[in-house]
């Protein structure tokens, strides 16, 4: 058995196949739209390659209002965290939403110490209630174990048993709090990611020549990259894709995935993820200097979301489906 990920021939005897969505499950990939690889390299690269694509703001975002699960059937959760301010002051913040459920919390709690005139010390503790009361019973604790007391402010003796009380009167609940969320680019995660898909897709469409050709090593390489500096330069991957936007924007579709192989000068590879996330990937030597001229023969492969229905169009028949709304009609 040939595996086009991992490019070894294996012993069919010994080795374990593996059927592996070209578009991840946990994304909205179909079940009809699949090669055989290896277990291991299927194994692998879903740790590597395919869930720290998933795990990406963009995409996680995607999945969660789409509501797509994870082939072990888990739902996508979203964390709209990031900085706040709480009485003027900056803390962090985790917002972590579900299906069902939606769990607010102050990342880290804020602990002030003020040292008093006569050695003792004065704590201000803010956070999130449940750590608030971790820090003050392992400090209740830790003075009662040295025969201390710990006193309120107010001068009386702070009880374990009245913790969950006084921490029930002094917890303020903040109105319209602000967060500012920042997310990061990681541009090697989708280069990676990528190339994964340009490899299983030459050799779902083009066959085992194609994943063990030159252009096939060029995406394994890609694939397995570590660094930007381990990455050949091909194509274009969002969100760099200005330069092909208009080509994406004819094959793109609303909550849809849109793979489209044209079989012109050079094979190209045109992905529309979600109908935003896109790539133009040459799937040969591309011509230096300018785009490889296109055709319309080729293939369209279209997965609705998230039904994960499979349509199969040739590429006149997605243009000719991209222009009907434009023929209606005018009704005065």
């Amino acid at each position: 058995m040939y595996c086009p990920y991992c490019g070894i021939d294996h012993d069919d005897a010994t080795t374990i196949r593996s059927i592996e969505h070209i578009v991840p499950y946990g994304i909205g990939g179909s079940d009809s739209l699949t090669i055989l690889t290896c277990d291991r390299s299927n194994n692998e690269l879903g740790s590597t390659v395919d869930a720290p694509f998933m795990s990406s703001y963009v995409v996680r975002a995607k999945r969660f209002f789409l509501g797509l699960e994870s082939n072990k059937g888990n739902a996508p959760t979203l964390d709209l965290g990031g900085i706040g301010w709480i009485g003027g002051k900056e803390v962090p913040i985790s917002y972590i939403i579900s299906g069902d459920t939606k769990e607010l919390k102050i990342g880290k709690p804020s602990v002030i110490k003020t040292p008093n005139g006569d050695g003792t010390e004065h704590w201000a503790v803010s956070g999130d209630p449940a750590q608030a009361r971790q820090i003050l019973e392992g400090k209740l604790r830790k003075q009662m174990a040295l025969g201390k007391t710990v006193n309120l402010e107010d001068g009386t003796p702070l009880r374990l048993e009245d913790l969950d009380r006084i921490l029930a009167e002094r917890t303020k609940t903040i109105l319209n709090p602000s967060v500012l969320k920042t997310t990061q680019h990681d541009y090697l995660e989708f280069a990676r990611f990528f190339g994964k898909l340009a490899l299983a897709m030459g050799h779902f469409h083009l066959g085992e020549s194609f994943s063990r050709s030159a252009s096939g090593d060029r995406l394994r390489k890609n694939m397995n990259a570590e660094t930007m500096e381990e990455v050949t330069p091909y194509g274009h991957i969002w969100p760099e894709t200005e330069p092909v936007q208009g080509a994406l924007n004819m094959i793109a579709k609303e909550d849809h995935h849109t793979l489209v192989i044209m079989d012109g000068e050079v094979p190209t590879l045109l992905v529309s993820l979600f109908g935003e996330i896109g790539a133009l990937i040459p799937l040969g030597e591309a011509p230096v200097g300018r785009l490889p001229t296109f055709s319309d023969r080729g293939m369209v492969w279209r997965i609705g979301l998230p039904s994960r229905v499979l349509r199969r169009l040739t590429i006149l028949e997605m243009v000719e489906e991209r222009l009907a709304p434009l023929r209606q009609p005018i009704r005065e």
